[in-house]
């Protein structure tokens, strides 16, 4: 009983989180002197839990995150929601060849989710046939934008193993639980 307590307060303490990060995102973010870097806090977010989380789990806070940060930014419905899915379900689905260990490994996958956060982000404006808004000032600052997900990633995963630790929130545990391979 106390385990589900555990698990339900991680999933509510990430999600506000989460909101802190929208928030964060969306105002001090938008300043003049930060804005050109297009920092995305939510997508480092969606980065952990791609890595630590199940299908399940994941997919229902990046879509409550999704659609909040999709309120806040004014965009078409379903674009930012697409986009995190995208980058969700293919590091979630690539996990395995990912060993996140070290902080280069760290930021060379924040930098890469970066990237395809982009593509799947033009694909989708093309789409929606509001690509010839944005295409150029986000190519322009791309390499600006990867360096400061790269740079950003490591203090955002120390802060959500916290929430995990707080939470007693062990995936290797569980794995081995629902596998039966307990040591």
């Amino acid at each position: 009983m106390i385990n589900e307590l555990y698990r339900v307060l991680n999933v509510v303490l990430l999600f506000l989180v989460g909101l802190l990060f929208c928030s964060i995102q969306s105002v001090l973010l938008k300043a003049p002197l930060v804005s050109w870097l297009e920092l995305d806090l939510l997508l480092l977010m969606v980065v952990y839990l791609s890595l630590h989380r199940n299908l399940v789990e994941g997919c229902l806070v990046v879509i409550m995150l999704g659609r909040i940060i999709e309120v806040h930014s004014g965009s078409p419905s379903g674009l930012l929601i697409t986009c995190y899915l995208a980058v969700f379900i293919l590091i979630l689905f690539t996990r395995e060849m990912f060993l996140v260990g070290n902080t280069f490994s760290a930021i060379i996958l924040a930098m890469a989710s970066g990237l395809i956060w982009k593509i799947a982000f033009f694909i989708l404006a093309r789409e929606f046939g509001i690509l010839g808004n944005v295409w150029r000032s986000s190519i322009e600052f791309l390499i600006p934008y990867l360096l400061g997900l790269g740079l950003c990633c490591r203090p955002i995963f120390e802060l959500l193993q916290r929430v995990d630790y707080f939470t007693k929130y062990d995936r290797e545990s569980e794995s081995r639980q629902l596998l039966g391979e307990d040591f």
